[in-house]
């Protein structure tokens, strides 16, 4: 799950529909949570639901998701304290993706982190595959050409490990599903590189401390 920085409110809203370009333009038209690129009909997002105590209108509440997502989300999450959020939490150190298994939490997390990290997958839906979902929900179908794509390109740049290609492989990566990227090139650091310089342009959250770890942000668990 791409960790995300949205930064400050641009503006104050009346409606949370109007922030969608807002969050767009600082995080890309991606679902916050499966990753899939939303071309249109991408849906704003409310973290903690309304009727859960949620603010209606504040900028630290929304996130970008798939309308997928978004209803099997729904309002069941009363508290926010349960789960891992992209926009607070170095999310992409709590799961390892796979074809097999979609998404799994990692093995070397904590039993606590663990739980909050299976419960965000519980939350979402997210690793259903086709014989376990309606036809209507195409997230397996992006996750599974995301996966066709990556590994393919993988092969060009094992003919080609030069820069240009690097780079090129990166801008294919922005169709979708940063996390699937990374791990098919986990073992190509130039890759990683350069994919995430793509990313950052959009909302990436990755910093590093002086001793090259990475940067817990204020209130999160990993």
């Amino acid at each position: 799950m791409r960790p995300v920085d949205k930064g400050n409110a641009p503006k104050t809203y009346t409606d949370h529909g109007q922030a969608r370009h807002d969050l767009a333009v600082r995080i890309g038209y991606y679902c916050s949570y499966c990753e899939m690129k939303i071309r249109n009909s991408i849906e704003v997002e409310h973290i903690l639901p309304q009727n859960q105590g949620g603010a209606p209108l504040d900028w630290d509440n929304f996130l970008l998701s798939c309308k997928y997502c978004n209803t099997r989300k729904g309002d069941h999450n009363d508290n926010l304290d349960d789960y891992l959020w992209p926009d607070r939490d170095n999310t992409d150190l709590a799961y390892t993706y796979s074809e097999a298994e979609a998404i799994v939490p990692k093995s070397n997390l904590d039993a606590q982190l663990r739980d909050k990290a299976q419960e965000s997958i519980d939350l979402m839906k997210l690793n259903l595959h086709s014989d376990q979902t309606t036809e209507a929900d195409t997230r397996w179908r992006s996750r599974k050409e995301a996966w066709d794509l990556a590994q393919k390109s993988y092969t060009n740049w094992k003919a080609a490990p030069i820069l240009a290609m690097a780079n090129q492989i990166a801008k294919t990566s922005l169709n979708g599903h940063y996390s699937i990227w990374i791990e098919v090139f986990k073992n190509e650091p130039m890759v990683l590189t350069e994919i995430d310089k793509e990313y950052r342009k959009i909302g990436l959250f990755k910093q590093l401390d002086e001793q090259e770890n990475r940067i817990i942000r204020a209130g999160a668990r990993i």
